[in-house]
């Protein structure tokens, strides 16, 4: 008798292995959106010109990796290979400069300068938390859910949270001097 319900439930075991590794296969689909068509969709949707695109695997996910330009901005856009769907947006802060300072720049402090840097002067009023709630609400539909105020390498921002849905979350930096979206990042939860 205890060999039996053992091999049942060995059985069942493995044959509910075997359907999860079915469905799953069959619900993947059979190709691939090319760079091409990854880079047509990006350009419709956001303008500008696509400075690079690559293609890699993580976590067994198909992504593509789109440099953008526009209005001399950069942004790094990651882009689900298999739908199309845009993970995260992030813009690049780029420091100006005069031709005379880029001169009198040591080779260091010219690569201190391509690195993102904000630092407002200390007289610029931060906005108030419920701004950036605004801000973000503004640039990504959803529900709140939290928004922090954080400061890393002298830079002062607001970290917003927004669900999006169950399963799909999407967090908004904001410069907490200028108002201005640093960057969108799109995170599934597939629990």
């Amino acid at each position: 008798m205890k060999k039996t319900v053992l091999f049942i439930l060995i059985f069942l075991a493995v044959g509910s292995a075997c359907f999860y590794g079915i469905a799953k296969a069959v619900n993947r689909p059979d190709t691939l959106l090319s760079e091409s068509d990854v880079s047509s969709m990006i350009q419709q949707k956001y303008g500008g010109t696509i400075e690079n695109a690559s293609f890699s695997q993580k976590d067994d996910e198909p992504i593509y990796r789109i440099t953008l330009l526009k209005d001399d901005i950069p942004y790094h856009i990651t882009v689900n290979g298999e739908n199309g769907e845009v993970q995260s947006l992030i813009k690049q802060k780029v420091e100006k400069q005069t031709s005379t300072q880029t001169k009198n720049n040591t080779e260091e402090e010219q690569k201190k300068s391509e690195q993102p840097l904000v630092s407002p002067t200390s007289d610029e009023p931060l906005i108030s938390m419920e701004q950036a709630r605004d801000i973000a609400l503004q640039k990504v539909k959803g529900t709140f859910s939290s928004v922090e105020i954080e400061e890393e390498e002298g830079q002062t921002f607001y970290e917003v949270e927004i669900d999006q849905s169950k399963t799909r979350e999407a967090k908004v930096m904001i410069n907490a001097y200028s108002g201005h979206v640093d960057s969108i990042t799109y995170e599934n939860d597939d629990d």
